[in-house]
């Protein structure tokens, strides 16, 4: 996991792995062969053309396909952020999705769309945690979040719930 990777610098970047030492992802995954792999990817890149973002996200999925030809292959959702119900709320909270044009909920649901036409449904599959984390109107909820955007670290349990019951 790493905070604020994006497609355009994947295998780029070292990681720390659970030994503690740093490795870019393509020696992580030329040295072990996994059985299932999850990827969200996506949101750093709303503001970035987005035919091109997906373009190369399908890019990084086949060569993640190519490296672990064995692995069963989990695309997840981005998450939704919150928004204000109204005007007046948005200039006292600062809601993300009407604070910002760039990341809204209508984006990441449309990138999210294209990551999901990328799934197969035999080798390469699609999540969307969303329910899990939205509201009613379809937004994060202000409940599992203090900056509009991340799902605070204690619900990552429920998360690994919904995951496993929810995956194939």
């Amino acid at each position: 996991a790493d905070a604020g990777m994006n497609v355009y610098k994947i295998y780029e970047k070292e990681f720390v792995t659970v030994s503690g030492e740093k490795k870019r992802l393509e020696t992580i995954l030329t040295e072990r062969q996994f059985q299932k792999i999850y990827l969200m990817l996506g949101i750093n890149e709303l503001g970035y053309d987005e035919g091109q973002t997906v373009k190369r996200f399908e890019e990084e999925v086949l060569k993640l396909r190519e490296l672990q030809p064995d692995a069963e292959i989990v695309l997840e959702a981005n998450l939704h952020v919150t928004t204000a119900r109204s005007e007046a709320n948005l200039h006292i909270t600062g809601e993300k999705s009407q604070a910002s044009p760039i990341y809204t909920n209508e984006n990441i649901d449309r990138f999210n769309q294209a990551v999901s036409r990328m799934a197969d449904g035999r080798e390469i599959f699609y999540l969307d945690v969303n329910e899990l984390f939205d509201d009613e109107e379809g937004n994060l909820s202000k409940a599992y979040t203090t900056d509009s955007t991340h799902v605070l670290g204690k619900y990552y349990a429920d998360w690994v719930t919904w995951i496993l019951n929810h995956a194939r």
